[in-house]
């Protein structure tokens, strides 16, 4: 949806574009610049209308690539914008620009339009880097209620949490690859994904190369998902199933034990299931006294729920961290938190902002990440 979003948006941005431009530059770059937009939007068109038939790699980095154009336009724009604003605070207050010699008010043109270029190649290079390159946070959590005071934690255990990888169009596998090596390398005794797992069409998940990258995912205590709102998108039974085919085990509204007991684990189905298990329901039976209590639900809505529950820990993604600033803003209204740790009393909520992205590889004041945490009780 997000490549029909950039299509109709770049239909209003291109214009404007050539409009500005073309009060910056002489009768040959404008229309070398009429030009070159309106090659690019032919293709963008071209793009949208195949890139449903044609599942490859080269389509996958066309259709990443318009959409990056898209977002990065829209920062350049809202450079032209505030230099729209300059100008009439000017005019209102000072004059500086009305009244100043024609061939100053043409430099000053020409100065917002390069600027505007700086601000599109920068977000170009920012946007690719914060998807490609993801951090590895750390956690240490000493679990004091199940370690008697004074006394010294003897148990550890290394968890990695990764949410939101999204594989699609836009998470092609070679970037699959390179998130598993990530999560490999962490020599982690126990992996959760924490949904979104799959973005769209199951086809790009079933790929062989895929396929082989995911089984990939070990860990001596095993491997969790849980149910993200895009495995409901489409092909269902199918996002379920690859769970199951790549030698993970799925939670919806359950609990498992890994390590012959050493933690509880709660999954919670996402909140988009209209029908999942009252949250009181899936805990009514856990004993909270001898092992750490987990819980791993992809949405942080349910994050005033912890309260008087037996939860040391819980993990969420969903957020994206904003992905594409002002989103933050826009995250943190909703939720309280876009990324992040948080404590509630003695509990600790850890909201991801995701290994991958939705849409395109494409980030603004976030970061790709995977979320390590140190357990010690």
């Amino acid at each position: 949806m997000v490549y029909l979003y950039s299509v109709l948006c770049c239909l209003f941005l291109f214009p404007y574009f050539g409009w500005r431009g073309g009060q910056a530059l002489g009768p040959k770059g404008r229309r070398l610049l009429w030009g070159l937009l309106a090659l690019v939007f032919f293709l963008f068109i071209l793009a949208l209308f195949v890139h449903r038939s044609i599942q490859a790699d080269w389509m996958s980095h066309v259709m990443n690539g318009s959409v990056y154009i898209f977002f990065s336009s829209m920062y350049a724009a809202g450079v032209l914008v505030l230099v729209e604003v300059l100008r009439y605070v000017d005019r209102r207050l000072f004059g500086f620009y009305t009244y100043a010699p024609l061939w100053q008010k043409k430099l000053m043109r020409q100065g917002s339009l390069v600027l505007a270029l700086v601000v599109f190649i920068v977000t170009l290079f920012i946007g690719y880097h914060n998807v490609r390159y993801p951090v590895v946070l750390h956690h240490d959590l000493y679990l004091k209620r199940l370690t008697p005071q004074g006394a010294k934690a003897e148990k550890r255990m290394r968890l990695v949490f990764f949410s939101d990888l999204h594989i699609g169009e836009a998470m092609t596998p070679p970037y699959v690859e390179r998130a598993v090596e990530l999560i490999m390398a962490q020599r982690p005794d126990l992996i959760l994904c924490g949904g979104d797992y799959i973005d769209h069409l199951s086809e790009y998940a079933y790929d062989p190369r895929v396929m082989e990258v995911m089984r990939r995912l070990k860990a001596p205590l095993g491997v969790y998902f849980v149910l993200g709102n895009h495995e409901y998108r489409a092909d269902t039974l199918s996002n379920i199933r690859f769970v199951k085919e790549i030698g993970a085990t799925l939670l919806r509204d359950s609990v498992a034990y890994p390590g012959d007991s050493l933690l509880t684990l709660i999954g919670r189905d996402d909140a988009i299931y209209g029908d999942r298990m009252p949250y009181e329901r899936i805990t009514a039976g856990i004993d909270p006294s001898r092992r750490p209590v987990l819980l791993m639900e992809h949405t942080p809505g349910s994050i005033d729920s912890l309260a008087g529950s037996p939860v040391d820990l819980m993990l969420c993604g969903h957020t994206h961290g904003g992905q594409i600033w002002p989103g933050q803003a826009m995250v943190w209204w909703k939720f309280g938190i876009a990324s992040g740790t948080r404590d509630y009393d003695d509990k600790q909520v850890c909201v991801s902002s995701g290994i991958g992205s939705a849409g395109a590889t494409y980030r603004v004041g976030t970061r790709s990440e995977i979320r390590v945490y140190d357990l010690y009780w």
